[in-house]
């Protein structure tokens, strides 16, 4: 799992996952740079990063915007070069009654989920593309795949997330021959800080919908991040892995 001078972006490297998929990808020998509308916490991660001997850059950047999203990602490419490792992990999710949702939230969640990984990898592909290599990462959900049985009232995000894994899909073959694998992970309830606020009784109805009764952990999922970015996975593309515990068997 050598990434040696690859070059990674992270969005939303500010994130509870984010950081951890940052850190990985430098334990591996990645330069990292993060995307992210929090500019304290980039600092943060950007320091992190750099303990592991490698370059780090902090970008804040509201990731719903387009031309900032260019501005943003045109800096990492004048720095390095260009970019070898997208990882689309920005967003987050809503949770609303369907026939109570506003066109607002709606929107909301599309621009968070959906949009952002366009945005971003619009951005990036065409130094892939010029270079003949890259990986891309989307970080989707299960909510995408099994309608978001894990929460429920969370059918916008769900909807987003499904956008995702169409767009993993369809830009797989798109970029197939130039070298560019797209792949995406679907990952169920994770170990995440904000899982310490559930109450016994939460914890007991989600482990009751997961065969192997675990939560997923932040760092194994960025160690399958950094397979999928690495030399070993260059004939993966287009999958659409559950990080789930089989509940989406």
């Amino acid at each position: 799992m050598n990434l040696a001078g690859k070059r990674a972006i992270v969005t939303g490297a500010a994130g509870a996952l984010g950081r951890v998929i940052a850190d990985h990808l430098a334990a591996a020998g990645a330069d990292v740079a993060g995307l992210d509308l929090n500019a304290d916490g980039l600092a943060t991660v950007a320091d992190q990063v750099r303990k592991h001997g490698v370059e780090a850059l902090a970008v804040p950047a509201d990731l719903t915007d387009f031309a900032a999203v260019d501005a943003a990602a045109g800096r990492v490419v004048d720095a390095w070069g260009g970019v070898d490792i997208l990882v689309n992990g920005a967003g987050g999710g809503a949770v609303a009654p369907f026939h109570e949702m506003t066109a607002q939230v709606w929107a909301t969640q599309i621009d968070r989920n959906l949009t952002t990984v366009f945005n971003v990898t619009r951005a990036v592909l065409p130094s892939m593309l010029a270079q003949r290599h890259g990986r891309i990462v989307n970080i989707a959900s299960i909510a995408a795949v099994s309608g978001g049985r894990l929460v429920r009232n969370a059918t916008a995000y769900a909807a987003a997330k499904a956008g995702v894994i169409g767009l993993t899909k369809a830009l797989a073959i798109e970029v197939a021959e130039a070298g560019v694998t797209v792949n995406c992970l679907a990952p169920g309830a994770q170990a995440t800080p904000g899982r310490d606020r559930d109450t016994p009784q939460r914890r007991e109805e989600l482990l009751a919908q997961i065969p192997t009764r675990l939560l997923g952990e932040p760092d194994h999922l960025a160690e399958t991040v950094v397979f999928l970015a690495s030399p070993a996975a260059v004939n993966i593309t287009g999958v659409i892995l559950p990080l789930d515990g089989g509940h989406s068997i």
